[in-house]
């Protein structure tokens, strides 16, 4: 083409525009009278690359302030149950006599659950020992109990949930035992679940009065000592406040309470549908004493034939349910603890510089003798 005169096709084409044939690096830019005018394109290009950057990155920051300034608190909010109850390593300190138990011993805990599968004496048909869930015969006492006092078994598939520290069983018992009640009381609302209503151990504790009266989970973030009869009694009737139903708890002395009235009181409870028991007891009164002591769990069924109550262990990483004779049940929840009854700090205890003995002192613990709580109506 004629030199200095735009390839007029290209120009009315590209709005004034047109590439060389004989470089790419250089545009031409047609005048009015057609005369060409040359620019360098990488010159051009690089500062429309520059814009184009730029407005990029203006989005982009705006983005980033919309999801710090008002996605993050949403999230954060709804992930509070997970996120205060991550930092457990302490669990570790303050349970380091189990662990030291397992390595000097070499206690099995799955062998110890093994041995204790089969009734003693099947032609009497009582137990003397105990019955674990992963032995069929475990099942099928279900099915030879009355059906009344059994349903509660059921009743808290509903949600029985795993205590989510080792601290934590009073608080997994008392959320088993409010979830069993779904469509008699209204459930807590945990945020992770919003709409649905579930009593997560993290909802129990983010009750305005447990915080007032017994822990305030969002201080220390986690429970470093676990709860007391009385303490346990009072977090569930925080939560049950103004629902018609209410925790009474039963501190069993063996000096006051004999084993026959305990035992009928507690079966009595199992048979009505709207009740529900769950018991603080001593692992050793049942057999399980070199695996943890002071411990809750609900009841789910009591069989005549046995003689046996089942116990819904909610420490299910040690255990599975099992039927335990009644009168060792007894000689667990008779049993003496010296901090049934305490203040939480402020301040996390270092298990792993100061020993338990001056930790109690700080707490000013009480001792009380363990036992069980009915919940049931409170009229």
């Amino acid at each position: 083409k004629p030199e200095g005169v735009c390839n007029l096709p290209c120009a009315v084409l590209r709005s004034n525009m047109c590439v060389t044939e004989t470089s790419s690096l250089v545009h031409e830019s047609c005048s009015s009278n057609g005369i060409r005018r040359e620019n360098n394109i990488i010159s051009g290009g690089f500062f429309r690359n520059v814009s184009r950057v730029a407005a990029f990155l203006f989005f982009l920051v705006c983005a980033v302030v919309v999801v710090v300034v008002v996605v993050l608190p949403s999230v954060s909010g709804r992930r509070s149950a997970i996120l205060i109850m991550s930092d457990n390593h302490s669990e570790t300190w303050y349970h380091s006599w189990e662990m030291h138990l397992l390595q000097t011993s070499k206690l099995d805990v799955l062998g110890h659950v093994q041995q204790h599968t089969l009734i003693s004496n099947p032609d009497e048909r009582k137990l003397n020992d105990l019955l674990y869930f992963n032995h069929s015969a475990a099942y099928q006492e279900l099915k030879t109990s009355e059906k009344s006092s059994a349903q509660d078994f059921y009743h808290y598939q509903e949600g029985w949930e795993a205590q989510v520290t080792q601290s934590y069983c009073a608080v997994a018992t008392s959320a088993a035992a409010l979830n069993s009640l779904r469509g008699k009381i209204d459930l807590p609302q945990d945020e992770i679940y919003i709409p649905y209503r579930w009593a997560t151990q993290n909802a129990l504790l983010l009750n305005e009065q447990v915080k007032q009266h017994i822990f305030n989970v969002q201080k220390t973030k986690r429970l470093y000592v676990g709860l007391g009869l009385s303490m346990a009694a009072s977090l569930l009737n925080y939560n049950l406040n103004g629902q018609g139903y209410m925790a009474e708890a039963h501190s069993v002395d063996p000096t006051t309470f004999e084993k026959d009235e305990t035992i009928k009181m507690i079966k009595k409870a199992l048979l009505d549908d709207k009740m529900r028991v769950v018991i603080n007891y001593d692992r050793g009164g049942i057999g399980q004493g070199p695996y943890g002591h002071g411990h809750f769990s609900p009841l789910g069924a009591y069989n005549e034939e046995l003689d046996a109550f089942l116990v819904m262990d909610v420490a299910k990483y040690k255990y599975p349910p099992v039927w335990v004779p009644s009168a060792k049940v007894f000689n667990a929840i008779s049993t003496l603890d010296t901090c049934a009854n305490f203040t939480y700090t402020d301040r996390l205890p270092d298990f792993k510089t100061e020993s338990f003995l001056s930790i109690e002192k700080e707490l000013g613990c009480q001792e009380a003798h363990r036992g069980f709580i009915i919940i049931k109506p409170d009229s």
